[in-house]
Order: C-alpha cells, then sequence, then structure tokens
C-alpha cells in the first residue's frame, strides 16, 4: 500500500489539468527555474557552479569525499526543461550518502538545440568528472537516463566509466513506442506523463532509430553494471525492460527494480515520501556495493 505522502503527491499530479496543443518551452522552464530556487544547501554538501562546462552545471562536495570515485548526474525534462540547479535537491542527498562529489550536467535544450548539442555537453561533463576521480558513475532520470546511457554507449571500454544509473528512463524515441505497450497500458496510472508532444524536437532531422537516440537499440557489450529503477505503473516501463534485457544478453551486469505503483520519477521526492527515501537508499548502496567490489564486474570482487 502507498504511502500517505505518496498518494497526496499522486492526487496532485492528477489534478493537474491536461495539456493542451504543443508544449509551453518557455512556461516549462520558468516553472523549473522556480523550483530551483527552492534549493536550501544540504549540511555537510558545498555546492558550487562548475564553471569549466555549460553554464548552469554544478559541482556537489560531500564532507570527507572519496577520492576513488564521482557521480555524474545528468537532469530530465524531456530535453527541453529541467535544469541542473533543481536536481542538487535531490543529489545533495545522494552524494551525502555515497561521499560522492556529484557534477550535475547542464546541456543545451532543444528546440533551439536538438542533438547530438545535449549528448556533447554531457559527454564534456564526463570527462570532468573524471579529472575528479579515476571512476565515474554516470547517472540520470527520464530523458537524463537517455543521455546517462548515450554517454556509456560513446564511451564503449572506457574504464573510466565504472557503473550506469538509469531512473525511469526515456529510452526509446522511434514513433512506435508511442502508439503500444506500456505507453498506451499505462496512459491512466501515470499521470506525471502526459504527452509525447514535442519529444521529436529533439532529434528533429536525425533518426529515432539511432542508439545514441533511442539508447534501447545500443550495442552493449563491454559497458559497465547498470542499475535501473522504473515503475510497473509508469509509461515509459518497456523502457527500461527492454534495456535491461538487451544489456543482459550482451554480458552485462544488470539489476532492475521495478516498483509497484509509483509514478514517473518519483525518486526526486526524498525525504518528503518514504518510497522516494527508500528508492535513493537502494541507489546508493549499489554505488557502495560496487565501490567495494561487491558487483559483478566491478573493482576487485571481495573474497
Amino acid at each position: 500500500m502507498p504511502s500517505q505522502a505518496f498518494q497526496r503527491l499522486l492526487r496532485a499530479l492528477q489534478d493537474e489539468p491536461d495539456p493542451e496543443g504543443p508544449p509551453d518551452v518557455a512556461a516549462e522552464r520558468a516553472g523549473w527555474a522556480e523550483y530551483a530556487r527552492t534549493y536550501r544547501s544540504r549540511p555537510g554538501v558545498t555546492d558550487e557552479p562548475a564553471g569549466a562546462l555549460h553554464d548552469g552545471s554544478y559541482l556537489l562536495t560531500p564532507e570527507q569525499p572519496r577520492d576513488d570515485a564521482a557521480i555524474l548526474w545528468i537532469h530530465g525534462g524531456v530535453f527541453r526543461a529541467g535544469n541542473a540547479g533543481a536536481d542538487r535537491i535531490w543529489v545533495s542527498w545522494l552524494a551525502a550518502r555515497t561521499r560522492c562529489r556529484a557534477v550535475l550536467a547542464e546541456y543545451r535544450k532543444a528546440p533551439e538545440s536538438p542533438y547530438p548539442a545535449a549528448l556533447e555537453d554531457c559527454l564534456a561533463a564526463f570527462d570532468y568528472a573524471a579529472s575528479l576521480a579515476p571512476k565515474v558513475i554516470v547517472a540520470g532520470l527520464s530523458a537524463g537516463a537517455n543521455l546517462a546511457a548515450g554517454v556509456l554507449l560513446s564511451r564503449p571500454g572506457d574504464a573510466r566509466a565504472a557503473a550506469g544509473v538509469l531512473l525511469s528512463g526515456m529510452l526509446d524515441l522511434r514513433r512506435e513506442r508511442f502508439e503500444q505497450g506500456s505507453w498506451v497500458e499505462r496512459a491512466e496510472s501515470d499521470p506525471a506523463i502526459r504527452s509525447s508532444a514535442g519529444w521529436d524536437q529533439y532529434f528533429r532531422t536525425a533518426a529515432p532509430g539511432d542508439p545514441l537516440i533511442s539508447p534501447v537499440l545500443g550495442a552493449f557489450g563491454g559497458l559497465p553494471p547498470l542499475f535501473l529503477q522504473v515503475s510497473s505503473a509508469e509509461r515509459l516501463l518497456d523502457d527500461s525492460l527492454e534495456l535491461a534485457a538487451a544489456a543482459a544478453r550482451a554480458g552485462v551486469h544488470v539489476e532492475l527494480e521495478v516498483w509497484p505503483l509509483m509514478t514517473h520519477g518519483w525518486q526526486t521526492e526524498v525525504d518528503e515520501i518514504p518510497e522516494a527515501t527508500e528508492a535513493m537508499t537502494r541507489i546508493a548502496a549499489f554505488i557502495g556495493r560496487f565501490l567495494d567490489g561487491r558487483v559483478a564486474g566491478g573493482t576487485t570482487p571481495s573474497g
């Protein structure tokens, strides 16, 4: 049974009106900017602009940070909204729990800057994170999970890419994806995603069948361990199921958690709803197990 806090969140999402017409990108970005202003520094974690990266990127540093690994976190927002500043609210929790520095990558957005601009900025952020520590955990949520997967697929065999964390990923942008499966079947149970309008602005004239646009089609051989979370109630369920299966068939260590009843991106409500805090705790545990050598394909398996 979902917690009362989650049920309140779900009702709030259900009460929002359905969008009409094309997305109002300016309004979406303004809403995220307003949300980012609610961020308050978490005790024990300092944040500062990552000036070497695209404007709006941040570096979070916990007390006594470990020097063997850093996190690259890529925000969502359907490739057109969202911002790294807002994600400090929950990534600071993860940085404190794992003691890893976290680079929050900002990137150029659609429709002004379509693919591959966002991926290029995220690859630059990966290199920056790798300058802080020899191992980088590449993580993202929603469209950010797409870009995180794109980073990993762009650097096959790169020893610096140590693990991937893909949350509620938007991992298949082909048109047929939005005409069948969980996208159709979960339309009533996932009020967080109402429409696919405007998603094609990300890739414009590029082919949505490109694996760096639809990572479910990628060649996963040689990729580092992957951790995926998704809800059985969300429209993007099939994306995670298909990518996890493809990576597992390629011999990648894959851990997939399918949570019942949650809505898209519930993990962002850490400290607000218990299901989000538990989900983030499991993400931190995966990172800890990997860095301690207790994940197949990790550093040095203990024992």
